[in-house]
């Protein structure tokens, strides 16, 4: 989990750069971003570890990542988490999420 909220705000900087954001606007926008990332990875591993998984429950906070990631500009990321949002009630899938959010 740590890795991709790395991974995410050093992307973040270039991409809002690249929009013209100033850098005191930039640091406040990835500061909120990395928090809300956390906010919804950490949700997201707490579902996973239940004995049942609530799939409406997880496809509600990946549609929310999958957006959060793109506004940070992590498009790859957002490109994961809309995979296995399309099809997050296949075991395969949610074992590939817990793999990528562990």
């Amino acid at each position: 989990m740590e890795e991709i909220i790395a991974q995410t705000e050093k992307i973040a900087f270039d991409h809002l750069k690249a929009f013209g954001f100033q850098d005191e606007q930039i640091h406040s926008l990835v500061k909120q971003g990395k928090e809300d990332l956390l906010k919804g990875l950490t949700k997201l591993q707490k579902i996973l570890k239940e004995e049942t998984n609530s799939f409406d429950e997880i496809d509600d906070i990946l549609h929310s990542l999958k957006g959060l990631s793109f506004q940070l500009g992590n498009h790859a990321l957002a490109n994961t988490f809309e995979e296995i949002e399309a099809s997050s009630k296949d075991e395969v899938h949610l074992a590939k999420l817990k793999a990528l959010i562990a």
